[in-house]
């Protein structure tokens, strides 16, 4: 999970470029950066924080009219590089599966490495090429896994979407300027309307205000993360033609109706819940109210790099109402349950402390049996509550009345997709890439 974002306009585009990533926060919590080019020469400024607080002081020297930036869980970016095609600046978002057998093969080649992340061998990558829509073609022929991306040159812009379309890419536009995006959520306040997804495997050049396709690299399925419609997306967005909000209240209904349970109240673990929890009330009848209010300046929990930093944020984001649960039997949405800890340890016992009658709960996601090989947050199975557990032992784990799972044909309906379209390897353990 990271946030890109890319911009040429006919006039400086620093602010806009600075709310484009701003917009993209809840991709990457942890580290932000921004690379303009105003012709004449490339400039890069990357931080370690959030980007208003690290950025909003800190524009001056990046002017120029076109750029690139990124919201990251994980590492510096954009990244800057000097090869035989000139300077250039890359941001990056997705997972290489293939990584070491690619950095063997580059130190081979007399290749030396200054980080050990994805977006430098990449990088290193297109540069072999003769031209960046050439070296683009060329990387993404030796890599396996997911990614999206964005170039500055000194002149213009390069952006590709894998052909499978793991990672969600936009392109929007306004009087005099162009840009491209992970959610369209980057757009709405910065009067960008949305023209179009980028197609998957579409190399877009992007300068001077437009874009133009130069090549599609083909593939024979795709491979949408049904994550970014469960949890990953800002709910303002639309991913692939279908609103995010839409999706999460279908999710919600579908666990209506499949898991029906007499209760009082519907709620949500927030905020990526409250779509389903609303979904499930109004297909229900079932009051949708909050029983959890997450503390406006804690982060994503699902998000952070280590089991420690996801414990500590799921320990102070979440406020339970006590007024609103005393006595009541409670339906608790959830996007997913991944490891089971934070629902047993927080969010359960905050619930029995303040004399809950009867907790169920109901979850948008099915069981994760396996890791994501195309992102960052999960790396094995024994991490995952469902690969020894059944959900009889789930429940029992965690201290619930009830539990349930949409199921991946219910997932699929809510999404409108066809299952072998969407990248649901997590639940099946099945890799196609």
């Amino acid at each position: 999970m990271c946030g890109i974002f890319g911009i040429s306009a006919k006039q400086n585009i620093v602010e806009d470029l600075f709310l484009g990533i701003f917009y993209l926060q809840h991709r990457g919590q942890k580290y932000c950066g921004i690379s303009t080019s105003d012709l004449n020469s490339i400039k890069i400024r990357t931080h370690r924080g959030l980007v208003r607080a690290t950025f909003t002081n800190d524009l001056g020297g990046l002017e120029g009219n076109m750029g690139i930036g990124h919201t990251s869980l994980k590492d510096r970016q954009p990244l800057k590089l000097d090869s035989k095609m000139g300077e250039f600046t890359i941001c990056f978002e997705g997972n290489i599966v293939n990584v070491k057998e690619l950095v063997t093969e580059l130190k081979s080649q007399g290749h030396s490495f200054y980080t050990d992340s994805d977006v430098e061998v990449i990088a290193k990558l297109i540069a072999q090429g003769n031209g960046f829509v050439d070296g683009i073609e060329k990387m993404a022929a030796k890599l396996r896994g997911a990614y999206a991306l964005v170039i500055l040159a000194r002149d213009k812009i390069f952006a590709a979407r894998d052909k499978y379309a793991f990672r969600p890419m936009v392109i929007g536009r306004k009087d005099g300027a162009v840009a491209v995006a992970s959610e369209s959520c980057a757009f709405v306040n910065l009067g960008f309307e949305i023209e179009r997804d980028v197609k998957p495997g579409e190399i877009l050049e992007i300068d001077d205000s437009r874009y133009e396709t130069k090549k599609i690299l083909k593939a024979d399925f795709t491979q949408y993360c049904a994550f970014e419609w469960i949890y990953t997306a800002n709910v303002a967005s639309t991913i692939d033609g279908l609103s995010v909000d839409i999706a999460r209240r279908n999710m919600g209904a579908a666990l209506a109706k499949r898991y029906p349970v007499e209760a009082d109240i519907v709620a949500a673990v927030p905020n990526s819940g409250i779509g389903h929890a609303i979904g499930y009330s109004h297909e229900s009848g079932i009051p949708y109210d909050n029983v959890f209010i997450k503390y406006d300046y804690a982060s994503r929990s699902y998000t952070q790099p280590t089991q420690a930093e996801r414990d500590r944020e799921a320990k102070i984001k979440l406020i339970p109402v006590p007024a609103k649960i005393e006595g009541k039997r409670v339906i608790i949405c959830d996007d997913s349950i991944v490891r089971g800890t934070q629902m047993k340890n927080d969010l359960v016992v905050k619930l029995k402390k303040n004399g809950v009658k009867e907790i169920h709960v109901r979850v948008a996601c099915p069981l994760l049996k396996a890791p994501c090989l195309y992102g960052v947050a999960t790396r094995s199975k024994s991490e995952l509550a469902a690969h020894e557990k059944t959900v009889e032992q789930i429940r029992q784990y965690i201290g619930v009345d009830s539990l349930a799972f949409n199921t991946p044909e219910d997932l699929g309906k809510a999404i409108g997709r066809p299952l072998d379209q969407i990248c649901y390897s997590c639940v099946s353990d099945e890799y196609r890439v």
